[in-house]
């Protein structure tokens, strides 16, 4: 329960922060809006995995970093014309990007990281008191 839980709590900041990037619109905009959403995009796509696939923590930051990048590199063959898919897949190729998907990886890392911390802490502490 707590693995789903922490991919969950994961998912969730990563829409609030994606959100928040469409919303904004003071200065900084356009790296609000390309780079700070392309680190909740990532942040959202490895809490997806975790809900879907128990493996190691590695094994889905590859495969986070795997379909980043391929959608990344599709934008130079594809063109969106709607919002909406320019919301899921983007529409311009920004080798920058690459760096938010690393960034948007190591926020996960460290999330999962460290709410396995908080729940070992937890346990010993209730187990301490039993």
């Amino acid at each position: 329960m707590i693995m789903k839980r922490r991919f969950v709590g994961l998912g969730l900041v990563a829409l609030v922060i994606g959100a928040a990037t469409l919303v904004y619109a003071g200065p900084g905009r356009a790296l609000v809006r390309g780079h700070v959403g392309d680190v909740a995009a990532t942040m959202l796509v490895y809490a997806v995995l975790g809900l879907a696939w128990r493996t190691r923590s590695r094994d889905r930051a590859l495969a986070t970093l795997a379909i980043a990048t391929a959608i990344e590199l599709g934008q130079g063959v594809w063109h969106v014309r709607s919002w909406v898919g320019e919301l899921l897949a983007g529409n311009t190729f920004d080798g920058w990007d690459f760096v938010a998907y690393v960034a948007g990886v190591v926020v996960a890392l460290v999330w999962e990281r460290g709410v396995r911390r908080r729940s070992r802490f937890v346990a010993a502490v209730r187990s301490a008191h039993a």
